[in-house]
């Protein structure tokens, strides 16, 4: 659990979901593909390049991020708890409003974080950040345990150091999937740890793999 606090003044306390209900809600929301169009790569190679900047694109994506917005906040409902609100007599009163008009039901708890706790956009990122840092893989979670690994080579970090990337893609499920393999867990023992020791084992992985290929290599 970690506490945090809004630009209101509110208290929560942000705790973790689940891993799979997380995997489940990303895996039905994923974002627009961008148009593509051909252009000529190095040695004449003709390669289908992302159109980034295609108003129509743009506008779905627009669309598509205020509709996640609003469905991380039942997401993450049930993780996060209430511990102190200022003016709680007029957040109450607010809430009745909403009822009114039917945006809220009784004991709506959602509609409360959405309408009234988290309705500044920071606040509701850093929520979400905070969910899914304690629950599953993330971005800020590898660079944490990167850091704290500090493996190096010739004496700069081993990230530092270009590695050809491979032509496949895969999400990141798919490696998550691979560490767990590699490490001898079952998927569902991987999913129990908390959401940093996920990352860990994840910049672990990648790390162990770059300081291979580099070895090979010298």
């Amino acid at each position: 659990m970690t506490e945090y606090t809004t630009g209101a003044g509110v208290r929560l306390e942000v705790g973790k979901l689940p891993r799979q209900i997380i995997d489940k809600f990303l895996v039905a929301r994923l974002p627009p593909e961008p148009p593509a169009r051909k252009a000529e790569a190095f040695g004449g190679i003709v390669e289908e390049v992302p159109v980034l900047d295609d108003p129509a694109y743009l506008a779905d994506l627009q669309t598509y991020y205020t509709r996640l917005g609003d469905e991380q906040i039942d997401l993450v409902a049930e993780a996060v708890r209430i511990i102190d609100m200022p003016e709680r007599e007029a957040a109450l009163m607010e809430m009745e409003d909403l009822r009114s008009i039917g945006l809220a039901e009784e004991d709506d708890f959602a509609a409360q974080l959405r309408y009234i706790v988290l309705a500044n956009d920071e606040d509701l990122a850093n929520v979400v950040e905070l969910v899914f840092y304690q629950s599953t893989v993330t971005a800020r979670g590898i660079e944490e345990a990167t850091r704290a690994f500090n493996v190096t080579w010739m004496g700069q970090p081993v990230t530092a150091w270009h590695v050809p990337r491979v032509p496949g893609r895969y999400s990141q499920q798919f490696e998550d999937r691979k560490v767990a393999q590699h490490n001898h867990y079952t998927w569902r023992e991987f999913c129990t740890l908390p959401g940093p020791e996920q990352s860990a084992e994840v910049a672990f992985y990648r790390l162990s793999q770059r300081l291979e290929w580099l070895m090979i290599r010298r």
